[in-house]
């Protein structure tokens, strides 16, 4: 149990890379198979079907995003500091070295309706979870007296995305070495923006 559960978490490790470059479509059973030098069967005992292997797959980024992004920020306490180190967290996550071709949440968004139905909805659970943390911090920045009391935040949500996609953009496709500075500049303005006065 202990030999499969390793192969397991070895082959998960593998197709987050994957999925960052190739998308989570491009993942299947032969391809696994291929790439570890294992008989299809053996990978069916891990993975029944190419639909599990793509949701352990997502599981498995959603469970590393959880620990590097989400839990490490979870001790800060001002909101406002909270809310600079997830976002910080996040475009670090996205440039991650394991993540060969950027963020597998936003390659696999890019995919859509191509992905089969339980992927699609896991994917979008674990989209809403992160814009749920996003938002706590944030109303706990207004409750607290640290934002703006007239702050919407499901705007801040939408324009965080809005910065982390740009740079997603910006690094990945157009190789711009600026990309991250960039974004802090514009996040700094949007953060102090919002401050209370």
């Amino acid at each position: 149990m202990i030999h499969a559960d390793a192969v397991r978490e070895r082959i998960l490790a593998h197709a987050v890379t994957a999925a960052s470059a190739h998308g989570l479509k491009s993942l299947s059973i032969g391809e696994m198979a291929r790439d570890f030098a294992m008989p299809k069967s053996q990978l069916f005992t891990l993975f029944p079907s190419n639909d599990a292997l793509q949701l352990a797959v997502l599981e498995h980024a959603a469970a590393l995003f959880a620990k590097e992004v989400v839990q490490a920020a979870s001790e800060i306490a001002p909101p406002r500091e909270r809310i600079a180190s997830l976002f910080v967290r996040w475009l670090d996550w996205s440039r991650s070295k394991r993540l060969t071709c950027g963020c597998p949440f936003v390659r696999a968004s890019a995919e859509g309706e191509h992905l089969p139905e339980p992927v699609r909805q896991k994917l979008m659970q674990i989209l809403d979870d992160w814009s749920s943390v996003l938002r706590q911090a944030i109303v706990d920045g207004v409750e607290q007296g640290d934002l703006r009391k007239d702050i919407d935040a499901d705007q801040f949500v939408f324009e965080l995305y809005g910065l982390y996609l740009s740079h997603h953009f910006w690094h990945w496709a157009m190789k711009d070495s600026n990309a991250r500075a960039r974004t802090m500049k514009a996040f700094d303005r949007l953060l102090k923006d919002a401050l209370e006065r």
